[in-house]
């Protein structure tokens, strides 16, 4: 039950005990490869990481960062062959056992590519740790100016009664489990800065075949608000291109292009299902920047049936 950890660092004080936190949770730890990208500026230690053969530690100049997904791009370059794959924040708290409950609900969804994701409740740790939250769904709330969705998510109404993971539409970056063999199928595009994150992970998964789903446990909580912690385009705010509203620019064209132009293979579209066919599944027009009732309502989708065509 090999699972490859993936966590992205911009100088976070939360970075050593989101992973300390992940390790001591787990049920089965040794298990565990966990490799951090820390963009830092000298200002933290992390030490105890580096103590830790299960961790992996790549150290960069924050200076020289362009921002999470290329942050995610580089620590899956250290990709070993894993069984499971999850990617996290480093402002993360876990459940007791959080690696084989998410196995073992992996398993329940019958999906032979499962994804689990979802936004977690929040943590804040200036205060009392006490566990609180639901699990959420996430549904879809507008559009950019650009045409890019944009997302929310509330409580998965019966979730207590729930035996098996819902169906999903949309993914969540800061928490993401899949069956390992998504890094190679559908490896992180370093050319999108944050923007669009979500939506190119969900249509390149879903069209290589891989089936979205929202847990119905909580099994981690995220640090949300943060008022007191530098943010990446706080440090990249230099002349012209330099700027990360430049980098975010190109990323959010790039993403919209590849959303309403599809094509198959490098950072494009996969083979086994079609972009038309994600569509029609998550209720949502590229196009026309339109959304199902149900999507914007949240309901959960029903099962592809069918065979999924193939991608033209």
């Amino acid at each position: 039950m090999s699972i490859f950890v993936s966590v992205a660092a911009y100088r976070d004080p939360e970075l050593v005990p989101t992973v300390l936190d992940c390790l001591a949770k787990a049920d089965r730890p040794d298990e565990l490869r966990v490799v951090v990208n820390w963009q830092h500026l000298g200002d933290e230690d992390v030490s105890p990481l580096r103590a830790d053969p299960r961790v992996t530690v790549l150290e960069f100049d924050a200076r020289h960062s362009r921002g999470v997904c290329w942050a995610r791009a580089e620590i899956q370059r250290s990709y070993v062959d894993s069984d499971w794959y999850l990617q996290v924040d480093s402002h993360t708290r876990f459940a007791p056992g959080w690696d084989t409950r998410l196995v073992a609900m992996a398993e329940r969804t019958g999906a032979a590519k499962p994804i689990l994701s979802c936004y977690p409740p929040a943590y804040d740790p200036n205060l009392e740790f006490v566990g609180a939250g639901e699990p959420t769904l996430i549904f879809l709330t507008g559009w950019t100016d650009d045409g890019l969705p944009r997302f929310g998510h509330f409580r998965i109404p019966g979730w207590r009664e729930a035996t098996t993971p819902i169906r999903a539409r949309f993914v969540a970056a800061g928490f993401l489990f899949a069956a390992g063999t998504l890094v190679r199928d559908v490896p992180y595009d370093r050319h999108i800065y944050c923007q669009g994150e979500e939506i190119n992970l969900a249509t390149r998964a879903f069209t290589w075949g891989y089936d979205l789903f929202h847990p119905v446990e909580v099994l981690a909580w995220h640090y949300y608000v943060r008022p007191d912690r530098v943010r990446h385009w706080m440090d990249h705010g230099g002349p012209g291109d330099d700027h990360w509203y430049a980098w975010d620019r190109a990323g959010r064209r790039r993403v919209a292009t590849l959303l309403r132009y599809p094509m198959v293979g490098g950072f494009g579209s996969g083979p086994v299902r079609s972009m038309a066919a994600y569509q029609e599944y998550a209720g949502i027009d590229f196009r026309t920047r339109t959304g199902t009732p149900d999507a914007m309502l949240g309901r959960v989708p029903g099962p592809t049936l069918s065979p999924p065509p193939p991608a033209r």
